[in-house]
């Protein structure tokens, strides 16, 4: 994602225009050193949740995209392929993926509309086509070179094909990391800290996760309006820590609640209370059509 692409979303997201600076510049500027920092999966976990549960900025349901047909298809592929996938992840040194150009306009509108024919079902013919290194990359053919986490994209117009091979590959990525044992304890760690904060409301008489959830329901039907129902189906809560926030509130701790619609990638995140059940925060993200 080029600076470009960031501004463009950022410009979707309902926050000030001093807070959508400070995301921007934080993502460039992690984007720009990433080469530096090693990319072992534990901290690529605690990367990952930092972002996701960033308070008062923007935050996505965490709860697995990979469902169905796509979770089908991830639990088909062997064990001996995860293994190889998380080995080269580890050694290259580098938080996530990169491409050796940018996307075409068309492609990146081809490439929304694929993510969603992926996720119903429709997947690429073949693998894409892996090398250890760039010496070995065939011009004007896609691959992805092991040894730097970089995707080769031809120069000319990619096919639907080629495109669902990269989304395939970024899903098995992803896949991969879930099933490894430093993302698994860092789900431990969430869950015990969930449990930690839970006895924390209900020592102070608060609300349970099911009054939270149905508070913010009723937020995301008032602000959203139509757009609200596409949401409801893809909902995640947790305990979120507030403590150092700098708006009123009764807890060191919230209920964050998000709502998401895989169709178009839009986004609802409600913050609320859990002692007064009152809102704190909520962000909306509606990709631009």
């Amino acid at each position: 994602m080029n600076e470009k692409d960031v501004r463009e979303t950022m410009e979707q997201i309902h926050i000030s225009e001093q807070m959508q600076e400070e995301i921007i510049m934080n993502i460039l500027n992690q984007r720009k050193n990433g080469k530096n920092r090693t990319k072992d999966w534990k901290k690529m976990a605690t990367v990952a949740a930092a972002f996701v549960l960033a308070v008062g900025v923007i935050s996505f349901p965490i709860q697995a995209v990979v469902k169905n047909v796509v979770k089908a298809r991830m639990e088909s592929v062997s064990a001996e392929e995860m293994q190889d996938i998380r080995d080269t992840i580890n050694q290259q040194g580098t938080v996530g993926d990169s491409f050796s150009r940018e996307y075409f306009d068309t492609e990146n509108e081809r490439m929304k509309e694929l993510w969603q024919s992926y996720e119903r079902g429709m997947f690429p013919e073949k693998e894409i086509c892996r090398v250890a290194h760039a010496e070995e990359v065939t011009e004007g053919a896609l691959c992805y070179i092991d040894d730097s986490g970089v995707f080769h994209l031809p120069d000319r117009e990619m096919t639907d094909e080629e495109l669902l091979e990269i989304i395939d590959f970024q899903r098995k990525e992803g896949y991969a990391f879930e099933l490894s044992p430093a993302a698994q304890e860092a789900k431990a760690e969430f869950l015990s800290e969930q449990e930690r904060r839970r006895a924390l409301v209900e020592a102070a008489g608060g609300i349970s996760e099911e009054k939270a959830v149905e508070i913010a329901t009723e937020q995301l039907k008032a602000e959203l309006k139509d757009a609200a129902w596409g949401m409801m189906d893809d909902m995640d809560v947790f305990l979120e820590d507030i403590s150092e926030v700098d708006f009123d509130h009764t807890s060191e701790v919230a209920y964050l609640v998000s709502f998401g619609n895989p169709d178009d990638k839009s986004t609802y995140s409600c913050m609320v209370d859990p002692v007064d059940g009152s809102i704190l925060n909520a962000v909306a993200y509606i990709p631009a059509e």
